[in-house]
């Protein structure tokens, strides 16, 4: 549909019942996905915005991540932190959340900490982390929780809270230990350098 004038658009679409539109907008992201198959990192903001206003939540929650990591990359750090809260909001009030859809929340957590590191938002981080450590714990997915104790670990090391920080470090290069993940093992080594400084 072409509209001369956004109001007429804007009145047409509000007359539309809230089914039509989530129908619009999810056959609108559909057909974006296929046209623009090569060429889709150009469009993950307009396509997070078609599944969010349709349907599909967690097609909503994949572009809004993507759309967070492009704004990062390209240091909209505030840019990224909404893109992220936005898949944020919608995974946790999913309803009937599946094991996949609570790995997906903890790694989608994980993405976003390197926007509140940018951010400085210290606190606020610890709260996200505090507030889904059972949840984590809860997956039984050794990379992903190793991970999830590095950022924690370095969040209180952010905070001055040493003494937590040593512990929750070590429980990460345990499990990187364990599994034998170079990745958790590299990040909790070197938090725990600081970390370690700190404490003399």
């Amino acid at each position: 549909y072409i509209f001369n004038h956004a109001l007429t658009q804007e009145v047409v679409y509000t007359g539309l019942l809230r089914k039509e539109r989530q129908e619009i907008h999810e056959r609108i992201g559909t057909v974006m996905e296929q046209v623009f198959q090569d060429r889709l990192s150009e469009f993950y903001e307009t396509l997070a915005f078609h599944f969010k206003q349709g349907r599909s939540v967690l097609k909503a929650v994949h572009y809004l991540m993507k759309s967070g990591v492009k704004s990062l990359s390209r240091y909209a750090v505030d840019q990224s932190h909404q893109y992220y809260s936005e898949a944020f909001e919608l995974l946790s009030v999913k309803s009937n959340r599946t094991a996949s859809d609570d790995r997906l929340l903890i790694q989608l957590i994980l993405d976003w900490a390197f926007v509140f590191y940018y951010r400085a938002d210290w606190l606020g981080l610890e709260v996200l982390l505090e507030k889904h450590e059972n949840l984590a714990k809860s997956l039984g997915d050794k990379p992903l929780i190793g991970m999830f104790y590095a950022w924690f670990g370095f969040s209180d090391l952010c905070r001055d809270k040493y003494r937590m920080s040593y512990q929750r470090l070590q429980i990460a290069l345990g499990i990187g230990e364990e599994i034998e993940d170079q990745h958790v093992i590299g990040y909790a080594c070197t938090w725990l350098a600081w970390c370690c400084a700190e404490l003399g």
